[in-house]
This record gives structure tokens, C-alpha cells and sequence, in this order.
């Protein structure tokens, strides 16, 4: 196993503890009715995602099995993508990938919809409430894309 795989392993099993260790948190300790407000542009409020990202194809349009079903799907993509890994930032972004998706899964599968509570506003702008996995989600794929934007090294044979 090289330094990327090990990296990525790594990634996803410390974004499920991450993610779920804060998601209980949140219900333990957050209200939907009464947010807890920590700085002027950020909250915590406990909401319910039935959707997807940032609640796209919420209301329960699609059931749970089947996004579960999806999210698994493209995580053992992502999982033979990490397994031929030879980059660290990719090792871990794919890593990053795949513990939140299987954050989110653990919710689907327990509860039928994802645990939301972090909500950051300005004025009368905001952003829609997220978690820890969806975090991790952006971050790795930001990864990625950094990867794929920065020149690799060249062969000077």
C-alpha cells in the first residue's frame, strides 16, 4: 500500500468518525426551533436533508434506499480511483470523498434523511444548512480539481 492509499484510508475513516461524532453532538444539543448562534454569520441549527447536496431532489422525491444506494455505488468508484492512486492529494481527496459519502449514508440508513446543522448567513444572505460530510465532500473534490489544474512532473527523457 503506498503513501496516497494509506493517506486515503486514513481520510475516510477519520471523516466518518468526524462526521458522525458531531452529528450526534448536534442532536444532543441543537434545537430546530431554537438555533444556537456562535458568530453573527454563523449558526447551528438542526435540520432534516431528505435530498441531496443542499437538499436538490429533497421532499422526499427520491427515497432514501435509493440514494443510499447511489452514494455506495459511486464510492466504490472512488475507492478503485484511491486504490490507483500514486498522489497524495489525490489519495486524500478521494479519501475525503468517500467518508463523507458514507457520513451521509450512515444517516440514510439510521434516520431516512441526512443530519444538517451548520448554517452560515450575512444579512439576508445563506448559504443552505450542512455538515461535517458534506464539508469533506468540497474539500476533496477541491483536491482533485487543484490536482488536475497543477502542472505534473515531466519525464526529461
Amino acid at each position: 500500500m503506498n503513501k496516497a492509499q494509506r493517506s486515503g484510508l486514513f481520510m475516510v475513516g477519520a471523516t466518518i468518525v468526524l462526521d458522525q461524532l458531531t452529528k450526534y453532538l448536534a442532536l444532543e444539543g441543537i434545537s430546530a426551533a431554537e438555533p444556537i448562534s456562535i458568530f453573527p454569520f454563523l449558526d447551528l441549527k438542526l435540520t432534516w436533508n431528505q435530498g441531496v447536496s443542499f437538499g436538490i431532489f429533497g421532499g422526499g422525491s427520491v427515497p432514501p434506499f435509493a440514494l443510499i444506494l447511489i452514494a455506495i455505488l459511486i464510492s466504490m468508484f472512488l475507492t478503485w480511483q484511491l486504490w490507483n492512486s500514486k498522489k497524495l492529494i489525490l489519495g486524500m481527496g478521494f479519501g475525503l470523498i468517500i467518508g463523507g459519502a458514507l457520513g451521509n449514508v450512515i444517516d440514510r440508513a439510521i434516520y431516512g434523511a441526512v443530519i444538517d446543522f451548520i448554517l452560515l448567513s450575512w444579512r439576508s444572505w445563506s448559504w443552505p444548512v450542512f455538515n461535517v460530510a458534506d464539508m469533506a465532500i468540497s474539500c476533496g473534490v477541491g483536491l482533485i480539481i487543484i490536482d488536475s489544474l497543477w502542472p505534473g512532473r515531466r519525464s526529461t527523457t
